[in-house]
């Protein structure tokens, strides 16, 4: 399908569901005619419109009879009573989930049938266009269906493909991964402001660090531990700090906490399609 021909219904306009119709309409990947949006919260669904000048469905139903592209951007504790309303109108649309913890087959299983599935996990910096998006095709998914669901998650950020299996371990680093530099960031600039720093300062300090080393990672291409050797001297600040770090077990720390996030997620997936 080619991205003119595609009349996208996202069901849920929540943060991540506003996420992607902004990335659609501000990088022109799709036009606002070519959106429809289903929400049961009525004042909100009415603001989006009128925002992004985009139709708003009646209800889920007149949403999916309208479109070939279905974006599910629901709970997952709301997802299956949506699947139940929404099967008998489903007819060879390609479907998107963005629903954490919920398995392809178990949207199957409630449609009652199969259809062009791609389950997605994006995370929190979508928002700001600097998204990343792990995408897996479903069984019996068409890679031209994969690949259109990628050029529509390309517009709020990156996209990479793992097979199902692995959307828990990507949900641990990606999509829980934003909240631990948060973390991260706020503990540096306590400290900052504990050894004397106006807080002000020692804020604009650490998050033009962040933002640099993000970007010295990415566009030279280097290891974390070859640009960790270029900012620590021997003997100088920079290791003093990194021996702390190494002494509290600071990546097994790191480590024990994605294995946790892992495992909530794999309780999640147990709750939502046991």
């Amino acid at each position: 399908m080619d991205l003119k021909e595609v009349r996208l219904a996202i069901i849920g306009t929540g943060r991540m569901g506003e996420a992607v119709l902004n990335g659609l309409v501000k990088s022109g990947v799709l036009g606002a005619s070519q959106i429809i949006l289903s929400d049961v919260q009525k004042e909100h669904l009415g603001q989006l419109a009128s925002r992004y000048s985009v139709y708003p469905a009646s209800d889920n139903i007149q949403a999916v009879k309208q479109s070939n592209v279905i974006l599910l951007s629901v709970k997952p504790q709301q997802i299956d009573d949506v699947l139940i309303e929404i099967a008998p109108a489903i007819n060879n649309q390609i479907i998107i989930s963005i629903a954490a913890g919920v398995k392809t087959e178990h949207i199957f299983e409630k449609l009652g049938k199969k259809t062009q599935l791609v389950r997605v996990m994006p995370n929190s910096p979508a928002l700001v266009g600097k998204g990343i998006s792990v995408l897996s095709k479903a069984t019996g998914c068409t890679q031209d269906s994969l690949e259109l669901v990628s050029k529509l998650f390309s517009s709020i950020g990156e996209v990479v493909y793992l097979e199902e299996k692995f959307q828990n371990e990507a949900t641990a680093l990606s999509g829980s991964g934003p909240a631990y530099f948060y973390l991260f960031v706020e503990a540096l600039i306590e400290a900052g402001v504990k050894i004397g720093l106006d807080p002000e300062i020692s804020k604009k300090l650490v998050l033009e660090t962040l933002a640099g080393s993000g970007a010295m990672l990415k566009k030279t291409g280097e290891s974390p531990e070859a640009l960790i050797g270029k900012v620590a001297s021997p003997g100088g600040t920079t290791e003093a700090a990194l021996k702390v770090f190494a002494d509290e077990n600071l990546k097994k720390t790191v480590f024990e906490a994605v294995k946790s996030a892992v495992k909530r997620a794999e309780e999640l997936d147990k709750i939502c399609t046991g």
